[in-house]
């Protein structure tokens, strides 16, 4: 069975891809399958895997079963990193 992880923006630029498919025979936890690519989960630890979001099939996994979430075949792994800028508000006195 074949897991697509799609990766995005600072990340695409960082780790030099945008998509990777995985082969694996069984269902694997998030944490392994994220762990079988080890500049990704690298990257993820070191800076923060919190700051990221990361879908499964469209589901944010911190609302399923976080890094134990199992991944099926043919699931669709998004990987976003941190996104920067916003808009900042001032007072005028």
């Amino acid at each position: 069975m074949t897991i697509k992880i799609r990766i995005y923006a600072t990340l695409r630029e960082k780790l030099g891809w945008n998509v990777k498919e995985v082969d694996t025979e069984k269902d694997v936890k998030l944490s392994e399958l994220l762990e079988g690519i080890p500049e990704l989960w690298k990257t993820l630890v070191e800076t923060g895997l919190e700051n990221y979001v990361i879908l499964i099939n469209g589901h944010n996994y911190r609302l399923l079963n976080g890094l134990n979430t199992i991944v099926e075949k043919d699931s669709l792994i998004d990987v976003f990193p941190p996104a920067g800028g916003g808009l900042t508000l001032y007072s005028v006195s």
